[in-house]
């Protein structure tokens, strides 16, 4: 029976505790580094043998909307747009549309679905440096590919990248204090 990587993920967050998570990840988005590389780490340990490239892809896109949320960092999840389908898109769709320069579309990579997932955001974001990939392994691709290996662009740096490329292009978002 295979594991529900969802559970495991909350698990692991429950481990080190989902408000101290929230409260200190929104004040320090950089904190996202070292949160996501211990609850990745708890993860990996519990799923042992289960932790092939497909299961490795969801717990980083479920692990991706929990941060997203802690960080207060806008986002849409599982959008289409003009027929395409994404996972994510910063800040939003309507910018997307409108801005495609201050826009980001992130695909997660599952097994062999690389050259499906990057023609999708391809069809809504003409800035491929705007593209950015999650993958369990480093793909061979000309776009920024956020991974669970070492060497550029490792996947606990992702949120504070995100947050860097926001206000690099001017758009933070709507920063809410906690109880509004």
């Amino acid at each position: 029976m295979p594991t529900d990587v969802k559970d495991l993920l909350y698990s692991a967050i429950n481990e080190i505790g989902r408000e101290k998570i929230r409260m200190v990840v929104a004040s320090d988005v950089d904190v996202c580094k070292k949160y996501c590389s211990e609850i990745l780490r708890k993860c990996k340990r519990k799923l042992g043998t289960e932790a092939n490239d497909e299961t490795l892809a969801i717990l980083c896109e479920a692990l991706l909307h929990f941060m997203l949320t802690a960080s207060l960092l806008p986002s849409e999840r599982k959008v289409s747009m003009h027929g395409a389908d994404l996972d994510v898109a910063i800040p939003s769709t309507r910018i997307l549309s409108k801005r495609p320069d201050k826009s980001l579309v992130i695909q997660v990579i599952r097994g062999d679905d690389l050259a499906t997932k990057v023609k999708q955001a391809e069809l809504v974001q003409p800035y491929r440096e705007n593209i950015w990939l999650i993958s369990a392994k480093q793909l061979q691709t000309s776009h920024r590919n956020y991974h669970l290996g070492s060497g550029s662009f490792p996947y606990s740096c992702i949120i504070s990248d995100i947050s860097a490329f926001l206000l690099k292009k001017g758009d933070r978002g709507l920063k809410l204090l906690p109880g509004q």
